[in-house]
């Protein structure tokens, strides 16, 4: 009688644990990242199994994919909430996650790189149960609103800040080492458990020419369309930037939705019509494009 009481609550403690794990698996989202850009030659592969294939430029990544560029690639890759990535040459890097836990309302995004370099543009405000990590053969790098890079040669762990700040972290238990990497830096991770920080200028301004080569990294996303309404003297103005972004369209401030979108509404005069568009981001970043319309 005993052991079929016991046999029960097991089995029903078994069952309770599967409910709860069914029950937070039906709140996680996987979220996928879109090829913004390809240049040259770059592979996927699925899963992390089988055979690498072409990347395309209409490709989604998603969790647990490799994607490797040649000598010759470039890849590109963005997020729904603006957050992007960027493969240079030569570079091998693993999806390990990337998801939306719904309930908790906090994201995951960890990657592996094991070779070559990157550079991450992430501006959302991330919440205190959100991560955001680059793990290397040495070390991991932490982040939250920040443009950065990663770079991994012969073994050996690179960090660069431009701009925000990074966490970087080498070894386990004791022997573990953390530093913050700030902008005019550069954290040098040879080995685990080790971290130097250098603050040589001649290779800042090596590091700061590096970046000023990534545009659609360093500075924000904007893009806008201008429509008439019918007949009338007014136009709607649609457009995205990223989250926590600041837009002015001809000097009037703009509002800007939680995903980056933005709408205006303007009055038009005959003529030709002018808007100056200005985006600034949250590291005083700016970026203007202008649209016109003509009314006869």
């Amino acid at each position: 009688m005993r052991r079929s009481v016991y046999l029960i609550f097991i089995n029903a403690m078994i069952l309770v644990v599967v409910m709860a794990l069914m029950a937070q698996s039906l709140f996680i989202v996987k979220r996928l990242a879109k090829v913004e850009s390809l240049q040259g030659h770059a592979w996927v592969q699925r899963g992390g199994n089988g055979e690498f294939t072409p990347l395309t430029q209409s490709d989604f990544i998603k969790t647990t994919d490799v994607i490797s560029t040649k000598k010759d690639g470039e890849v590109e890759l963005k997020w729904a909430d603006g957050t992007r990535l960027k493969m240079a040459p030569n570079s091998n890097l693993t999806v390990a996650q990337a998801s939306y836990n719904m309930a908790r309302k906090a994201e995951t995004s960890r990657f592996q790189l094991s070779s070559g370099t990157i550079y991450v543009r992430i501006m959302k405000t991330l919440s205190s149960q959100s991560k955001f990590e680059i793990e290397t053969p040495t070390a991991k790098a932490a982040v939250r609103g920040t443009i950065f890079m990663v770079k991994v040669e012969k073994g050996q762990t690179e960090v660069a800040v431009h701009k925000g700040a990074v966490r970087l972290t080498s070894g386990e238990g004791e022997g573990q080492k953390t530093r913050l990497v700030m902008p005019q830096t550069l954290a040098l991770s040879p080995d685990s458990g080790q971290i130097q920080i250098e603050r040589d200028a001649i290779r800042q301004e090596e590091i700061e020419t590096q970046f000023d080569q990534q545009p659609s990294i360093i500075k924000p996303e904007l893009s806008a369309r201008i429509r008439q309404m019918g007949d009338s003297n007014r136009a709607l103005i649609q457009g995205r930037s990223e989250a926590g972004d600041k837009i002015t369209i001809n000097g009037q401030p703009v509002s800007v939705l939680g995903n980056g979108a933005f709408l205006y509404r303007a009055t038009l005069k005959k003529g030709l019509n002018h808007f100056t568009i200005i985006c600034t981001d949250k590291h005083g970043t700016t970026c203007q494009i202008t649209k016109s319309l003509s009314v006869s």
